[in-house]
């Protein structure tokens, strides 16, 4: 039974990240939920701003799924992954979005411990959009800072460099907390 829930899970939020992805290369916790706000900036010839509102609960030991809703901007933005850990400084997510189009994501994390409330974390972002009959692929390089501010709460910082057209550039800091 749970096998079918865990698949039902994953259905529907697949069925539902681009670059900007708020995380480390970390997993939550089993049955820990996180909750984040981000105001972010794309930078796409235009500064067009967009507010992110994050969630996240950790599934079991080293899996855990996240929903991404981007709103006050040109347009909506709505996504959602599952991510595995990969050891414990490294992750890899898969998800969907739709942003103007539907498009499928993929993310490899690696995170960088300086001491033991800062983290930097970096890795590889892509999306396969699908706009109308075409096909995009779009890269970037995500490169982040987490510092814990209190045991449950922590601030992100993080810039996107966006590689290949039409990728844009995306720099946004929020807070995260874990309940």
């Amino acid at each position: 039974m749970k096998r079918i829930g865990l698949l039902l899970i994953v259905t529907l939020f697949a069925s539902t990240v681009f670059s900007q992805v708020f995380n480390t290369g970390q997993t939550l916790k089993p049955k820990t939920f996180s909750v984040g706000i981000e105001p972010a900036i794309l930078l796409n010839g235009n500064a067009d701003f967009i507010l992110f509102l994050h969630g996240g609960y950790g599934l079991t030991k080293g899996v855990d799924i996240g929903a991404k809703v981007g709103v006050l901007g040109g347009t909506n933005y709505f996504g959602a992954d599952i991510e595995f850990a990969m050891g414990r400084q490294m992750s890899i997510s898969f998800g969907a979005h739709d942003f103007g189009s539907f498009g499928l994501d993929g993310t490899f994390l690696a995170t960088f411990p300086i001491r033991g409330d800062v983290r930097l974390y970096a890795g590889a972002d892509a999306d396969i959009n699908f706009p109308g009959n075409d096909l995009s692929f779009l890269l970037w390089i995500p490169v982040g800072v987490e510092v814990g501010i209190k045991k449950s709460m922590s601030f992100i910082f993080e810039a996107s460099i966006g590689l290949t057209q039409p990728a844009y550039h995306l720099i946004g800091a929020g807070v995260n907390f874990y309940l």
